[in-house]
Parts: structure tokens; sequence; C-alpha cells
């Protein structure tokens, strides 16, 4: 009677243990979204108005927001440079995503294996993407229960900032829909420079979801950090 009592609680402690486990893997992850301040809020707003976002795909049929014209911003087809060919660490912080409409901003980390994806949001490593500054196809991945909880207030038109290496690469949202979890024409190489944001779907859904929420969006801008920031 007295083991059954000692193993009855040893269960309940290993079962305590693993809930404090998960609720801080949820709180790191969580922490990754921080609310931006007020005044990051009025500097991203007073840059937006006070420069040209140009439409680089017109041609393509979508339509841009009118916004002041006196960028020269061109978009040049370069060689582009895999990822894969990128000398980052696994885990490591490299970039800020910035999304203006929902006032957050996320610490971007390189690689997307599932111990990283517990830290927040991370950047696709593959041959078929790039970094920002790359020249192709940006993909970045989150859980949509800890750090994208607000991604589905995005909405077509709206613009994703993403500081990486000294530079700010500014994206406007082309595109958006849900697609099954297995979906393989989602991380492929890209002509142009983009970004692809991936997260799961429904998300309000409790459990593993099998559908996954996809932004793409058009890279309409760069520019050094220092001018922005």
């Amino acid at each position: 009677m007295h083991l059954k009592r000692v193993m009855g609680l040893c269960f309940i402690l290993i079962g305590f243990l693993i809930s404090a486990v998960n609720l801080v893997e949820w709180q790191i992850a969580r922490s990754a979204a921080e609310e931006m301040t007020k005044e990051e809020v009025k500097q991203y707003e007073e840059a937006r108005t006070t420069k040209q976002w140009t439409n680089q795909n017109k041609e393509i049929g979508i339509e841009r927001k009118e916004l002041p014209s006196n960028s020269r911003f061109e978009i040049k087809k370069e060689a582009q440079i895999a990822s894969t060919e990128v000398n980052h660490e696994t885990g490591e912080k490299v970039a800020l995503l910035i999304v203006p409409k929902i006032e957050q901003k996320y610490s971007v980390r390189w690689g997307t294996e599932e111990q990283v994806l517990k830290k927040g949001v991370g950047m696709f490593v593959s041959d078929w993407t790039t970094a920002p500054n790359g020249g192709g196809h940006t993909v970045l991945s989150g859980h949509r229960d800890t750090v994208f909880y607000r991604m589905d207030e995005i909405e077509e038109q709206d613009f994703l900032l993403l500081e990486y290496e000294d530079k700010v690469y500014t994206y406007q949202v082309a595109k958006i829909w849900i697609t099954d979890e297995n979906d393989r024409s989602i991380i492929v190489k890209k002509e142009k420079p983009m970004l692809t944001i991936t997260t799961c779907y429904p998300f309000n859904y409790v459990g593993n979801a099998t559908e996954r929420y996809i932004i793409q969006a058009d890279l309409i801008d760069k520019e050094e950090k220092s001018q922005s920031t």
C-alpha cells in the first residue's frame, strides 16, 4: 500500500514537471513577440510617409497603396545566394521582423528545427531559400499558439519589415491563403525577392493542426538600418 502511494506521488510529480517545462517553453516562444513602443510605432509611420514605395510588380496586377514619391529603389536581378551558403549558427538571432499593422516585432532565429521554433520565429534554411540579402525567397515560420498568435490580423497590402545585417527590407503583402501541411509548393525558389510567413491553422485549434496559414509579400524597398532607426 505504501509503495502504491509513493508511485502515485511520483507520477503526480512527473506530470507537474512536464507541465512546468511546457509552460516555460511556451513563455519563451511567446516572449519572442514583443509589443512595439509608441516611439517605435511613430518612427516607422514617419519613415513610411516620407519615402516612396514603388510598384515593382504592376505588370502582374499587384496594386500598391499610394504613398509619397521620392525613392529610387529598383529591384535588380542578381545571382541568388542560397541560405545554406550563409554562415550562421542554428538558433542564432539573425533578424528582426516588424509588423506595423499589429504593432509587434519578433526576434528571428536561424533555422526552423523544432528546438528553434520553441524559442520563437525561425528562418528557413535550404537550397531554395535565401536570407533577405540573398536576392530570392526568404521564408519565416513560427507557431500560431505562441509567437504568431496575431498573424491572422494581417491583410493584403499591409507592410512587413525585416531588419537583417544593418539593412531594412520592406515587403508588401500580396497574397494570403490556407493550404495543407504537406503542400510542397510553398518553400520553393523564387525569381524575385519576396518574403513568405508560414504558421499552423486554424489559430484557435487545440492540438496538431493539419493546415498552414501562408502570408506572401513582395520586396518593395530596402535601405540602411540607420535611416529608419
